[in-house]
């Protein structure tokens, strides 16, 4: 499999792949990996992870180092849009620490904490709020002098926490704190991955079960377009008659995008897709959504007679 990725190419971080989502398609009953760093700080993933729970009359705890105070939390998360200070006075986002969840206890074990966590659940849907998602910056290994390897048992092991759908949780990793090597294993751990920044595109060239695609994730915009383009022309590349393994068709073999993964689709980078569609010398196929689909036919996809789209709704805009 081969990835390229725009905005998020920092060779310390774990590379994205088919797990990846953007946050803004992160969902209840989700586990998430991120990482961030000088490169990457981590307020805009934090700022949209607040936004979208609260669009899902979600509670929202954001668990950081206990020397953030709640002046500052806000004042970052207002610095990357409206004010959240209403959904603090209400007690839909709440502050917190690894340190303040487990107390009076000082050491960290994880059944302790999945105790805790159930409570805080409990009490948000007791509360009127639809679910409850974390935040948990992994500061508090540090923090609390927590052994390493407990840790990694638990983020294996935590899958009961979700299967009800009214718990989500991002997990986010210094990667200046971290080594190379527990990175990789978290990023392995979790079901889902996050980008590392909002904003970015990542695209990665898969083999499902018809073949070789193109799976495009995060924002196709003017600010990623010549990433999306590069991408475009390589996936076409690939097309080509007589390309890749033995036995490929002397007509060329059929172009496959999906784009279910997108948070953001742009007119013309949907313009670009439709015309790399037409370029292909085979057969193309699009999956996509609903909206998506709206744009594409309203770009023309109904002209190209070589070109199907097929409309999943799912993770993506």
């Amino acid at each position: 499999m081969e990835g390229q990725h725009a905005r998020d190419a920092d060779p310390a971080r774990p590379a994205a792949d088919v797990r990846t989502l953007p946050v803004q398609r992160f969902r209840p009953g989700q586990h998430g990996f991120a990482s961030y760093g000088s490169e990457h700080p981590q307020w805009d993933v934090v700022h949209a992870f607040v936004r979208q729970g609260l669009a899902y009359g979600e509670k929202v705890l954001v668990l950081l180092h206990p020397r953030v105070s709640v002046g500052e939390l806000l004042s970052l998360l207002d610095g990357h849009g409206p004010p959240v200070s209403d959904a603090w006075q209400r007690g839909q986002v709440v502050l917190s620490s690894m340190r303040a969840l487990i107390a009076p206890h000082r050491r960290f074990t994880a059944a302790r904490q999945w105790a805790r966590l159930r409570e805080e659940s409990a009490r948000a849907r007791a509360e009127g709020w639809t679910a409850l998602r974390a935040y948990i910056d992994m500061a508090w290994v540090e923090d609390l002098g927590a052994d390493v390897e407990s840790v990694m048992r638990r983020e294996r092991s935590s899958q009961h926490l979700f299967d009800s759908g009214t718990y989500s949780e991002i997990c986010a990793y210094d990667d200046r704190a971290f080594t190379d090597e527990l990175l990789a294993e978290m990023h392995r751990a979790h079901p889902v991955n996050l980008l590392g920044s909002v904003g970015s595109l990542h695209a990665v060239r898969e083999t499902g079960a018809d073949g070789p695609q193109l799976r495009l994730t995060g924002e196709a915009d003017i600010a990623t377009r010549a990433e999306l383009t590069r991408a475009l022309r390589t996936a076409l590349a690939g097309t080509a008659p007589g390309h890749g393994e033995p036995g490929s068709p002397a007509s060329g073999r059929e172009l496959r995008l999906d784009l279910r993964a997108l948070h953001f689709l742009g007119a013309a980078c949907a313009a670009d897709v439709l015309r790399a569609c037409a370029a292909a010398p085979g057969d193309a196929t699009v999956r996509c959504t609903g909206v998506q689909e709206r744009i594409l036919r309203h770009l023309g996809a109904g002209s190209l007679r070589s070109l199907t789209l097929v409309v999943e709704e799912g993770t993506a805009c």
